[in-house]
């Protein structure tokens, strides 16, 4: 990792070839998307916004060509790099000027909210374009008989109805890799183990532990659980405790030197048990930012006090 980011660093050339040929594999391979958009926040992070904005149209440039060269369709390769390398710079100057990647992360995901709001805004009915989206996208890859005789008409307009929350959520999980890539990639560079001492006391703004309940209750609860445009939201407040809960799993991990193996049971719940898993670390994110739940173990371990 290391060398790939000092290579990355050499020189505008090397962190355009790299940002453009991670973004064109990215096509067979989608998680070499979240490669190339650290690419772009190291870029910024480490030669300033300036630098940064000259890779990414260098990058836009490299993609639109290879894209007609190989693809006949400039066009729709450079919609896809700008779609993904400019949220990447961004949210790349908010970190490199503030120095937070906690700001970075609050910033992601008020973009989140703004996709939503854009969904509702430009489409007349969010639900029934992302269900004929899904019935269009298993149409091609299901035998229709097979669609026919099944249930999988129930599953799409549940999932429809949440998609534009769902889209917005996972952009935002996706950003928040880049992000946290991109930072430790700098700190592997400027100070080995920067990064894990930030990410293990990462804790968001009060103001979000004030709007998240309120999403909850008004967007969630009181429809009945029925898909809306402040239940979306509540989507991407989900997320954002979650990423606090993984942060204080890491840091009551390193906090009482315990296994690593503790570490891997969690991942292996947010794959196999979603959403449940997801629910209950997000909860324990949520929890931390009243209690401090790391401050409350470091205390009780140094034998200060704490309950």
């Amino acid at each position: 990792m290391k060398a790939f980011a000092a290579w990355v660093m050499k020189g505008r050339m090397q962190a355009v070839i790299a940002a453009t040929v991670l973004a064109m594999l990215a096509l067979l391979v989608t998680p070499l998307a979240l490669l190339s958009a650290a690419v772009i926040v190291l870029a910024v992070l480490r030669q300033g916004w300036k630098e940064g904005a000259l890779v990414v149209a260098s990058a836009l440039l490299a993609i639109a060509g290879l894209g007609g060269l190989l693809f006949q369709m400039p066009l729709a390769t450079l919609l896809i790099g700008g779609l993904l390398w400019g949220p990447a710079a961004l949210l790349g100057t908010v970190m490199g000027r503030t120095g937070s990647l906690r700001l970075a992360i609050e910033a992601a995901a008020l973009a989140a909210a703004a996709i939503v709001f854009l969904q509702y805004g430009l489409l007349a009915d969010p639900a029934a374009f992302w269900g004929d989206a899904l019935n269009e996208f298993l149409a091609q890859r299901v035998d229709p008989q097979t669609l026919d005789s099944s249930n999988i008409g129930a599953l799409v307009d549940m999932m429809a109805g949440w998609m534009p929350g769902g889209v917005a959520a996972t952009w935002l999980l996706a950003t928040v890799s880049s992000l946290a890539l991109a930072r430790y990639w700098a700190a592997l560079l400027d100070r080995p183990g920067a990064f894990g001492e930030e990410f293990r006391q990462l804790r968001f703004g009060r103001w979000l532990l004030l709007v998240v309940p309120v999403l909850l209750v008004v967007g969630v609860l009181l429809t009945g659980g029925e898909p809306s445009l402040i239940g979306q939201l509540y989507l991407i407040g989900m997320v954002v405790f979650l990423i606090q809960g993984i942060s204080v799993a890491h840091g009551l991990v390193g906090e009482f030197g315990a296994s690593p193996a503790w570490l891997v049971g969690l991942y292996l719940l947010l794959v196999f048990a979603a959403p449940q898993g997801a629910t209950m670390v997000a909860l324990a994110g949520y929890a931390d930012g009243w209690l401090n739940l790391r401050a409350r173990a470091r205390a009780r371990r140094s034998g200060t006090g704490g309950s």
